[in-house]
């Protein structure tokens, strides 16, 4: 079918089509863009990355960057982009447009710090059909044009991007709490070994709880403000001051 594009001067630029018209159209490249699937799947390059895109599945944007997509024909994808005019001087120009400012700023916000995975649906199913409804229905809006479109199809937005962010905000959660679930576990198992004085080597901490060293000093760090190497010798030391005390170690270590 043939493109379908709609614009809403100074707040978003709405568009349907097939990605590789989609790709020859930079003219929303300077704006924060949400793309949606329609329909179509395949591969995706972005910013050196290669991702998976499904049906359903959302990628976010920020102004510059371009996926290019490695896809069958069928590939149709809808675009809501987010005007930049808002980004400069942003609490003098929303006295000029609050009805759809803090929309605005609220994908901004979704598009820089996003943690939903790029290229895949949400992980609340009901959620996403909610967005494909509101879809479903700002392309309704497209077509008839009644006097109450603008209004019908800015409402849409708004609640896209307010289950958007909600969800990204549960999946941050989640990390979070699976983050101190790691630590807890990695800060434990070490106690256990070195209360037992056995030696604490890294790659087989790596292996036992299958990440990177970089995970295990971000999450020791967090936790008590060293390195995971540095955590590791001072434990030994005040076990080693403990000991010779004759206290307990949990008495010299603050910093858990």
């Amino acid at each position: 079918m043939p493109a379908i594009q709609f614009k809403a001067h100074k707040r978003f630029h709405l568009l349907q089509s097939k990605t590789r018209i989609w790709e020859s159209c930079r003219e929303q490249l300077e704006h924060y863009r949400i793309i949606f699937i329609l329909s179509g799947h395949g591969k995706f390059i972005l910013d050196g990355e290669i991702y998976c895109y499904f049906p359903k599945g959302i990628i976010f944007l920020k102004p510059g960057q371009q996926p290019v997509f490695q896809e069958d024909k069928e590939t149709e994808i809808f675009v809501i982009a987010f005007d930049t005019y808002l980004e400069e001087d942003f609490q003098k120009k929303k006295l000029f447009s609050p009805d759809f400012a803090d929309t605005y700023k609220q994908a901004e916000n979704l598009c820089n710090s996003f943690v939903l995975t790029q290229g895949r649906p949400i992980p609340n199913e009901r959620e996403g059909k909610t967005i494909t409804y509101l879809i479903v229905q700002i392309l309704f809006e497209l077509g008839q044009q009644p006097a109450s479109h603008l209004k019908m199809i800015r409402g849409s937005i708004e609640m896209i991007v307010t289950v958007l962010a909600r969800n990204n905000y549960k999946t941050q959660l989640a990390e979070k709490h699976n983050e101190i679930e790691l630590t807890d576990s990695i800060v434990e198992y070490i106690k256990s070994e070195l209360l037992q004085k056995k030696t604490i080597r890294i790659p087989s901490l790596l292996l036992k709880f299958d990440t990177s060293e970089e995970i295990l000093n971000l999450c020791i760090m967090n936790r008590t403000g060293m390195s995971l190497r540095n955590f590791i010798f001072k434990f030994k030391s005040d076990l080693f001051k403990a000991q010779m005390l004759k206290v307990d170690v949990g008495e010299l270590v603050g910093y858990l």
